[in-house]
């Protein structure tokens, strides 16, 4: 009777924990659907102020002389600005991330060549097609090269988390 009743609480516990569990899920969830809807609607926002400020800028009186070339100079560096941040924002996370993932999977196809060459090295050296002292060589330059592959590996894998 007392392992069922101990049973039964442990149940009751986990159904408990189970729900909020469930419960912070659907609210986290809510939570980043909110955010990025709000997103657009803050670029929208801030196309619109850019609008209203050309606008503004065009109702006042012409300038004149060099006047005319610092402000088209500003404004073409403004334009770049808003042009670089707007293209990184539709690039995207992901797309950095695909990259970043491509350059790590030519990092470990990189290191599996350079394992096999030294594998290849070992067996020329058993055969004695190859000296002693070219063996060492030619192992100690490969194993260098394998150590800077593993090292970017580990860096690609600590980035991308």
């Amino acid at each position: 009777m007392a392992l069922n009743s101990t049973l039964l609480s442990l149940v009751l516990g986990s159904m408990i924990l189970l729900f909020i569990l469930v419960f912070w899920t659907v609210i986290a969830h809510q939570e980043i659907a909110r955010k990025k809807n709000l997103i657009p609607r803050k670029l929208d926002k801030l196309s619109e102020d850019l609008r209203t400020f050309s606008v503004g800028l065009s109702g006042g009186t012409s300038p004149k002389g060099k006047e005319t070339e610092q402000m088209a100079d500003e404004a073409k560096k403004i334009s770049q600005l808003w042009k670089s941040r707007r293209e990184q924002l539709q690039m995207g996370y992901w797309e950095k991330m695909e990259g970043r993932a491509d350059e790590l999977k030519k990092l470990q196809e990189q290191r599996d060549h350079i394992q096999e060459l030294i594998n290849r090295t070992k067996v020329k050296y058993h055969k004695r097609e190859i000296d002693e002292e070219s063996f060492r060589e030619i192992a100690k330059d490969y194993q260098k090269q394998l150590m800077e592959v593993n090292v970017k590996i580990w860096e690609l894998e600590k980035d991308l988390g």
